[in-house]
């Protein structure tokens, strides 16, 4: 009875992050240049690659100042998604019919390679993660398709370990980079991720940069935060 009131919390609590996430981010622009960090696409000859990295941090963006949620739920789905790596793959065909050419979750996922400082990081088997982060992962999935039609349909979400030997993999925060891959197609990340940081400003020109930047692209002043 304990784990069925404990599974029934879960998919509650899911419900209600997951769609107010990605229906009400709490900044528009941060959220959109977030999401353009973030995802990463490529199409050679009609065959769609795309990768969404989505870090703990998402869900810190997501849920910061939204009213809807309280502390407490804002912490527990926090605490859920602190130690892992999400990422949302696809890989189709596109055309005048729409999607074709759909592999299965294990066949997909055989074809994918998270990398990070040259070490393959292996993902977690679905049914080795924690109650409360399958839950979540099964109410992200109809959300995504509900928001991105055919193609959210057929995405599917890949769980790696946040952490090795007790250190961190990533940190957005942080410089670093890694690469995530799908068949034939090798995207590459490079971090910090600008939408996290405060803008930078030339001094002289006044001119505005992103928080990742240390110096004028077109001047070589120094940049100061704002």
């Amino acid at each position: 009875m304990y784990r069925k009131l404990l599974a029934a919390r879960y998919r509650a609590l899911a419900a209600l992050a997951v769609g107010l996430v990605l229906t009400r981010p709490a900044s528009a622009v941060v959220m959109q240049e977030f999401m353009h960090e973030t995802q990463q696409t490529n199409t050679v000859a009609q065959q769609l690659t795309l990768v969404w990295w989505m870090p703990p941090e998402f869900w810190d963006l997501s849920m910061g100042t939204n009213p809807n949620l309280s502390p407490t739920t804002v912490a527990e789905i926090r605490e859920i998604f602190r130690d892992y790596q999400v990422f949302a793959v696809v890989r189709v065909k596109t055309g005048i019919g729409g999607l074709s050419d759909l592999q299965t979750k294990e066949e997909l996922v055989s074809h994918c390679s998270f990398t990070v400082a040259g070490k393959a990081i292996a993902p977690i088997a679905p049914d080795r993660l924690p109650a409360g982060m399958q839950t979540m992962i099964g109410a992200l999935r109809p959300m995504l398709s509900n928001m991105m039609g055919q193609l959210g349909q057929s995405m599917e979400l890949v769980v790696y370990p946040g952490a090795q030997d007790q250190k961190k993999l990533l940190d957005p925060l942080k410089a670093a980079a890694f690469d995530y891959s799908i068949y034939d197609q090798t995207f590459h990340w490079h971090l910090p991720l600008a939408s996290l940081l405060p803008k930078k400003v030339d001094p002289k020109t006044h001119e505005e940069f992103p928080g990742s930047y240390d110096y004028n692209p077109y001047t070589g002043g120094k940049l100061s935060s704002k």
